[in-house]
């Protein structure tokens, strides 16, 4: 093939819908997020208490046009190219419908403005999404854009895929140097993600999460239902050479006999944290902190359990050499966040965080009530505070969570690099840290990423950019995984 046919072949790709093959998958969770994300997160609100009265419905959510406000306040329709030209940022209000309740008496709804979201280019925000090739050239657009960046103070950046350990999925590793065996499960839900480790050291099953450290885990499992030597035994033994380690963790606490023993002996670890007194706290941690993937009600508790114990079964196996432990570099292990991902969470920060929407129109309605004036409803919601963080963290990249470079400035050195740009996948690992095994190119990349297009120097292996035909899957849906779970249960019975 000479350079002509290849130019020839190039251009024929470029000539056809290229997002669909570049960035659609970044595309279409922007998407995902601003159709059903946003509601879902005003949905979690829900009211919002001012008096003993009167509180707030968040109701409906709704999107506007990209506006362009002008120094005499003239509003006006803004396109991405002159939001670049002018260092503007590409963005459309983001309005929610207030409905205040009285006494139980449902007042009439009031648009409010909530904040500017940032449009990507080319989603359904769009509006140039939405234009033939001759309107794209009268309004200044390039018809080969593929889009998938925002336009934040006039300079193009993207959002990049993140490589994180799958959540809610249980990884065991030998650490040989260390001489133990360990477990890391990251129990997510509603993007709040909470990190548990399981080690095995000298034969004992500790556990950590949350605030608690180093608990022996057979009293976890007697404190959530399994009271007895006799079910925690069955319940992790399904091997003779199992029984040994369970009669050791066992009588190495053998003062703790049953589910009462189990909450009393855990309450020595939550003494002095917060205002709730250590029965309280314990049973608030069993049910919203351990595993909160799998549930948060008391009920559950049994099949938490359940789970810890068939777990601790491979752990123990692995440590007996029964069975291999889990290759934590495996892109099976694996999944890549993308943009509506890190929308999401940043978004769920802000309104329902700590000091999230809630907290702050009730500050505010309190400081205005206090001068004895009836404030109205918008001058109870700061869009600008709300609109500030989100700019800033697509500005300069720093997010929720400590986590930093997620937003870049799209690099347009020429047409080939700014594809590539789009398509980079980065490690949240230290790059100041050897990491060597995460840095080394794995059999399962293979038609996933690229073999060599990672940088030298400390990011070596820690950078890496999709194949060429590479995409991402969405994943399935909750009502899809519901009907997965009866399908396999149907079988199973």
């Amino acid at each position: 093939m000479n350079d002509k046919q290849l130019f020839e072949g190039f251009k024929k790709i470029v000539e056809m819908d290229l997002s669909k093959i570049v960035v659609q998958y970044t595309i279409d969770s922007y998407n995902k997020f601003v159709l059903e994300g946003v509601q879902k997160i005003v949905d979690a609100i829900e009211f919002i208490p001012l008096e003993e009265n009167l509180k707030l419905l968040l109701w409906k959510v709704e999107f506007g046009k990209p506006i362009l406000k002008e120094a005499d306040g003239f509003e006006r329709k803004i396109t991405p190219i002159e939001a670049m030209i002018r260092d503007l940022d590409y963005a459309c209000p983001l309005y929610v419908n207030v409905v205040p309740v009285e006494e139980d008496v449902h007042q009439e709804p009031v648009k409010i403005k909530l904040c500017d979201f940032p449009i990507m280019i080319k989603s359904v925000l769009d509006p140039t999404s939405k234009l033939t090739k001759e309107e794209l050239v009268k309004v200044g657009q390039d018809i080969y854009d593929p889009g998938g960046y925002f336009i934040i103070n006039g300079t193009e950046k993207i959002i990049v895929g993140v490589e994180e350990v799958a959540n809610n999925r249980a990884i065991i590793t030998k650490e040989e140097k260390k001489g133990i065996e360990m477990v890391r499960i990251n129990s997510e839900s509603d993007q709040y993600i909470q990190r548990h480790m399981i080690e095995r050291k000298n034969h004992i099953l500790y556990m950590n999460f949350s605030n608690l450290r180093n608990v022996p885990l057979v009293i976890v499992i007697r404190a959530l239902g399994l009271e007895t030597d006799k079910q925690i035994i069955e319940a992790i033994s399904d091997n003779p050479k199992l029984d040994e380690e369970i009669l050791t963790n066992i009588y190495e606490f053998e003062e703790v006999k049953n589910k009462p023993d189990a909450l009393n002996y855990l309450e020595r670890f939550v003494k002095g944290m917060g205002k709730e007194t250590p029965p309280e706290r314990v049973q608030n941690l069993l049910n919203h902190f351990l595993l909160h993937h799998i549930g948060t009600k008391e009920e559950k508790q049994l099949v938490k359990a359940d789970y810890l114990a068939h777990i601790s079964s491979r752990l123990i196996k692995v440590g007996l050499g029964i069975q291999r432990g889990d290759d934590i570099d495996h892109l099976a292990n694996k999944r890549i966040k993308i943009s509506g991902y890190y929308l999401d969470i940043l978004l769920r920060s802000l309104l329902l965080g700590k000091n999230g929407l809630s907290s702050r129109i009730r500050y505010n309605y309190q400081r205005l009530t206090k001068r004895k004036k009836t404030p109205a409803i918008q001058a109870l919601f700061e869009s600008n505070y709300i609109t500030k963080r989100i700019i800033s963290s697509l500005a300069t990249g720093q997010w929720v969570g400590g986590r930093v470079g997620v937003a870049q400035r799209l690099d347009r050195i020429n047409y080939v690099r700014r594809l590539s740009n789009v398509r980079a996948v980065v490690s949240m690992l230290s790059s100041s840290q050897e990491h060597a095994e995460a840095r080394e190119l794995h059999g399962t990349h293979w038609g996933k990423f690229c073999a060599q297009e990672t940088p030298e120097g400390i990011n070596i292996g820690l950078r890496k950019h999709l194949a060429c035909m590479a995409t991402i899957s969405k994943g399935i849906i909750e009502k899809e995984k519901e009907e997965l779970v009866k399908n396999v249960i149907g079988k199973l019975e």
